[in-house]
């Protein structure tokens, strides 16, 4: 259960600093998404809590990462230049 919360705490760290979907910090924060999900069912002996509780970050890691835009949004701005 551990290794599992180590991987959705880092998840959740790399989801705060990515800011696009093509970000390398985002992959690696998929990554560790997926390993905390593919890890989650094999704990052994986890109470019933732990499990929801375990299950509502894996749920909550993936919203944050839909929500972080495909590319990042750039605006131009004109120089202004004082008289």
């Amino acid at each position: 259960m551990v290794l599992v919360q180590r991987e959705l705490d880092r998840g959740f760290a790399l989801a705060d600093v990515a800011t696009t979907r093509s970000s390398p910090l985002f992959a690696q924060a998929e990554k560790a998404l997926a390993a905390a999900t593919a890890m989650f069912p094999r704990i052994s002996g986890m109470s019933q809590d732990d499990g929801v509780r375990i299950g509502a970050r894996l749920k909550e890691l993936r919203s944050r990462l839909d929500q972080i835009p495909a590319y990042a949004n750039v605006q131009r701005y004109r120089a202004s230049v004082a008289s």
